[in-house]
C-alpha cells in the first residue's frame, strides 16, 4: 500500500509526541507517589561540568543542514535511489570511527565498505544513464551530489 511521504512523516511526527505522553505520565506518577524528586540525597547529584550547552549546537547544526540536503536531492531522484544512496552512511561511519575513536578495520569490514561502494556507484551511474533519456539526467546529477555531500 502506498502512503504519501507528508503522512509518513506526519505519522511519525505524532508517533513521537505520543511519547511525551508516557514521560508525563511518569513525571504525574513520581510527583505523585514519591518518586525520585522527591528524596534529596546530596551524594547522588549530578556533577557539574563547564561544558557550554550551546557545543551541542554544532552537530545539531550539521544534522539540520544534512537532512535538508537529503530532503532536496530526494525532489531530484527516484525514491529508489535515495534510499539506496543513502547506504553511503556505512562508509562515512567507516571512516568517522577510524578518525576519531582509533577503531581498527578488519579485512571483512573493508569488504563490505568496497561492496557497499560499488553498489552506490552502480546505482548512481544508472540513475543518471538512464535518467538522461527522459531529460533529467541533470537534475538527477544534482541530486546525486546533494546525497553525497549530505
Amino acid at each position: 500500500m502506498f502512503v504519501h511521504p507528508y503522512l509518513q512523516t506526519a505519522f511519525m511526527f505524532l508517533g513521537e509526541l505520543f511519547c511525551f505522553t508516557f514521560l508525563a505520565a511518569k513525571i504525574w506518577y513520581d510527583k505523585k507517589y514519591g518518586g525520585p524528586e522527591q528524596t534529596h540525597d546530596p551524594t547522588k547529584e549530578k556533577p557539574r561540568t563547564n561544558i557550554n550547552p550551546l557545543l551541542m549546537a554544532i552537530p545539531a547544526s550539521c544534522d539540520v543542514m544534512g537532512s535538508t540536503l537529503m530532503f532536496v536531492a530526494l525532489t531530484m531522484v527516484p525514491a529508489s535511489v535515495y534510499q539506496m544512496m543513502r547506504g553511503l552512511i556505512v562508509v562515512i561511519t567507516a571512516l568517522m570511527s577510524i578518525i576519531f575513536l582509533g577503531k581498527k578495520q578488519y579485512r571483512h569490514h573493508w569488504t563490505g565498505v568496497a561492496l557497499i561502494l560499488v553498489g552506490v556507484f552502480l546505482v548512481g551511474y544508472v540513475s543518471v544513464a538512464g535518467g538522461e533519456s527522459s531529460g533529467n539526467g541533470g537534475q538527477e546529477i544534482v541530486g546525486i551530489l546533494l546525497l553525497i555531500i549530505a
